[in-house]
């Protein structure tokens, strides 16, 4: 039975228990049972998540115990060294259906509780052969130890569980990523990274023959291990879905995890269980882990690419004759373009259609033919407007493919150089126009030639001169007038001098 412990109580039945600082009886040890190893995992679990391992490593022993009824249960030992830890870990385990217990040796009493602020105390000590003796308040229990559980072995043997989603859910943070391939793709997995430009180190690696369930990756035979950067997102798909290739995230300096799947316990929390110098690879796929004795020395996945090399015999050098290297030339073709047209600027009348320019004039505004340019050539009237010359629908039309340089319309060059280019090479725009009329060669107007359409279609008129007809009189001659200035006198205002009446 028990009995809760008063304030400044000093003697106790339980041998090793005394008060803190807090008042709150603590033993050195902390002591949790469980009664299946799903709470002893899940207990670890929410320890790891909350804080580190390391608060409980250094003193932690897990040992399965046998009651006097033959079953089984899990009590775990730990140092107690202060009451907040052993308030924590009592939270924890009290979740999850655990009892809290703290005393040192083989006795351990119940820890407090909202009933008993600052713990318990065993009204009698319990006499009958045991391992361990646990005070409850329902219960005074003895155990037989069966056999001990090594925290490191409980790690690797817990098996990856797959996360919620398929694999390629999983998506983010792929600034690091490792990749375990099998020999037979090894290959064509470094020439596909290659071919999409993802930089990666790799190096062939063999796992080292370990027992306490540590697997291998494909019976122990070697496979690459691949370390990528900045892997895209549909890569880490497709190769998710790849048999043979895995894909790992790294969880700590030399820990990498499946994606897609996350270890039971959290892997940064229990650094301490990892030797420094080995590197530990955990598979979901194939529920194993693979130990390699190091961590392996990476080299570009670019030096692992066979070339093709050859170092057969060199045959003797040949002399071949020597003479000035082909001029690198391409022709300027024109071909059907199959972009949008450009605006018509100019079009190409023959000379059997002057008669239809020549009624159009009629119809056409003085503003347009003012803009018009017309110049007689061999094959007929060339006509330019710079704003269009959607007025004359006849003839050939033409688009300015550069500055001063026309090309029927529908056409392009090829190949396709720029307007600069084009100009320079063809000799536009220096004092005369390129034309390219369709199936002839090309054609130069010098500026000089054009005229305006208005002053140039417009026929000279012939005039009829006449005489003065005698039967009307000639005009009456006219006398010129004079002007006669004279001077002023002294008193202008009093009229002029010879406008003076004698007095």
């Amino acid at each position: 039975m028990l009995e809760s412990v008063a304030l400044n109580q000093t003697r106790f039945n339980v041998p090793g228990v005394a008060p803190d600082n807090r008042g709150v009886v603590l033993g050195k040890q902390g002591a949790l049972l469980f009664a299946s190893v799903d709470r002893l995992v899940g207990f670890f679990r929410i320890f790891c998540d909350e804080s580190s391992m390391d608060e409980l490593l250094p003193k932690l022993k897990i040992h399965q115990v046998r009651t006097p009824l033959m079953s089984r249960e899990f009590l775990v030992l730990y140092a107690a060294s202060t009451s907040y830890l052993v308030d924590r870990t009592s939270r924890i385990a009290a979740l999850l259906g655990g009892l809290s217990f703290t005393g040192s040796g083989k006795h351990f009493v119940k820890y407090r509780d909202a009933t008993s602020p600052l713990g318990y105390d065993a009204t009698a000590l319990f006499g009958e052969p045991a391992d361990f003796v646990l005070y409850s308040d329902t219960f005074t229990q003895g155990y037989q130890r069966v056999k001990d559980v090594e925290f490191a072995q409980l790690v690797f043997r817990l098996s990856p569980r797959r996360l919620p989603g398929a694999p390629s859910d999983d998506l983010q943070d792929r600034e690091l990523l490792w990749l375990g391939v099998r020999q037979g793709l090894a290959r064509s997995t470094l020439t596909y990274l290659w071919r999409n430009r993802v930089r990666a180190e790799a190096a062939y690696v063999e796992p080292a023959d370990t027992a306490g369930g540590v697997g291998s990756f494909g019976q122990g035979t070697p496979f690459l291990l691949v370390r990528t950067h900045d892997l895209p997102a549909r890569m880490l798909a497709l190769f998710s879905e790849v048999p043979g290739i895995e894909v790992f995230r790294p969880v700590g300096d030399n820990v990498v995890v499946q994606v897609g799947y996350r270890h039971p316990l959290h892997l940064p929390a229990c650094a301490s269980v990892f030797d420094k110098e080995r590197f530990y690879v955990f598979s979901g796929t194939r529920d194993a882990v693979d130990l390699l004795k190091s961590i392996p020395p990476l080299v570009p996945a670019t030096d692992l690419i066979g070339g093709g090399f050859d170092l057969g015999e060199r045959s003797e050098p040949v002399e071949h004759n020597t003479r000035e290297p082909d001029k690198l030339e391409v022709q300027l073709k024109l071909v059907a373009s199959a972009t949008a047209r450009r605006r018509v600027t100019a079009t190409l009348v023959p000379w059997v259609h002057a008669d239809r320019l020549r009624k159009l004039v009629y119809a056409l505004p003085p503003t347009m033919l003012a803009t018009y340019r017309v110049a007689a050539v061999t094959e007929g009237l060339f006509v330019i407007g710079d704003q269009g010359i959607d007025g004359l629908p006849i003839g050939d039309m033409f688009q300015e493919a550069a500055p001063s340089i026309y090309v029927p319309l529908g056409m392009e060059f090829y190949p396709r150089v720029g307007a600069e280019v084009l100009t320079d090479h063809i000799g536009g725009v220096n004092g005369r126009y390129v034309v390219f009329p369709r199936g002839g060669r090309p054609l130069a107007l010098e500026h000089a030639s054009f005229e305006s359409l208005g002053r140039r279609a417009l026929a000279r008129l012939e005039v009829d001169p006449r005489s003065r007809d005698m039967r009307l009189p000639p005009p009456r001659a006219t006398t010129p007038a004079t002007v006669v200035n004279e001077e002023l006198s002294a008193l202008p205002l009093w009229g002029f001098a010879s406008e003076k009446k004698p007095g």
